[in-house]
């Protein structure tokens, strides 16, 4: 993942324009060298009123992918339609798709966070409804030749979106979802895109029963896609120096309400028993063996980078690029 986080939390400054071209550069050279290495996909998040978040935009982020790369997959996971204009939006997605020949796969999620909703003047309440109503719109555009809508939210009348995507008659779509309603969506779509994943103990059965109720429904390609994050080196101090960024991280999202029985004495043993690997070479080989034998995800997005932990070690640039090449010499091996 080419990850937009490149300040710290609470960041009181904003970055200068020099300073956000930079981390863009950054991004798109994680990109490239991600795709030459031997990636199969990049994952890109959506994230607004951050100031550790140098890229809110998705939309930008992608189309610099698309016209970067030319193998890779390109995913957002998650962008939150809920607060986006959805025939905007459905003919953004469609010209990634396009610009990328087929590459897009359209990662959605409700959101959770409400400082996203205001920012953007849309009311957190009833927010599971007003996505499903812009779901149903997106697929609309894409899928019609002339789209009418009378909802709750949405009305639109003789809407002739063009051009199509790329792939017909739409390009995949995944839906990120930790509660019951949220998963109940990812099985009217194409998959289930699950961050900050619990042990492999707890996740398995999960992720059976959402096989086995999308294979009733008949939904043969369905899949189940993960983060997965961590820093991969020889070093013996690399616990050490890296694992303070993932229990800082963690105490924010805790505070979302996404925490696991965890205190700050035993975080980080607890995220490395679920989502974290801090490692060498054949340690995470061993962790991604058990995951794929045990849960076989369809996909696993390897996160390396997530906000400067201020007082603490931070890697380099150069070190974040490095450690792309890094997991590049593992993937034969850890497919």
């Amino acid at each position: 993942m080419p990850d937009t986080h490149f300040g710290p939390y609470d960041q009181t400054t904003p970055p200068t324009g020099p300073e956000v071209a930079d981390a863009m550069d950054h991004c798109l050279a994680e990109s490239e060298i991600a795709e030459r290495v031997g990636f199969d996909g990049l994952w890109v998040p959506e994230r607004h009123q951050r100031p550790e978040t140098w890229w809110p935009n998705t939309i930008t982020q992608m189309a610099a992918i698309a016209a970067r790369t030319k193998k890779v997959d390109i995913a957002c996971t998650v962008i939150q339609p809920t607060f986006h204009h959805p025939v905007h939006l459905a003919e953004q997605l469609a010209q990634i798709d396009c610009l990328s020949r087929g590459r897009l796969t359209f990662g959605a999620g409700v959101g959770y966070h409400e400082d996203y909703f205001r920012c953007f003047g849309v009311p957190y309440a009833k927010r599971g409804k007003r996505f499903e109503e812009v779901m149903d719109i997106i697929e609309a555009c894409w899928t019609q030749e002339t789209v009418n809508y009378n909802g709750e939210f949405f009305n639109f009348e003789g809407v002739k979106m063009t051009p199509k995507p790329y792939q017909q008659p739409r390009p995949p779509v995944w839906i990120g979802a930790f509660a019951d309603k949220a998963l109940e969506r990812a099985l009217r779509w194409d998959g289930w895109c699950l961050w900050f994943p619990p042990d492999v103990k707890t996740l398995k059965p999960q992720v059976e029963a959402m096989r086995e109720k999308a294979d009733k429904l008949g939904k043969k390609n369905w899949q189940f896609t993960m983060g997965f994050e961590g820093w991969i080196g020889d070093e013996p101090d690399l616990r050490e120096k890296h694992g303070h960024r993932w229990i800082r991280e963690w105490s924010f999202y805790a505070e979302k309400g996404l925490d696991p029985d965890a205190t700050p004495a035993n975080m980080l043993e607890a995220v490395e028993n679920m989502f974290l690997c801090i490692g060498n070479r054949q340690k995470w080989l061993d962790r991604l063996g058990e995951i794929k034998e045990q849960i076989n995800p369809d996909w696993i997005c390897i996160r390396t980078r997530n906000p400067v932990n201020e007082g603490h070690y931070y890697p380099s640039r150069t070190e974040s690029l490095e450690v792309v090449e890094r997991f590049g010499e593992i993937l034969n091996e850890a497919r």
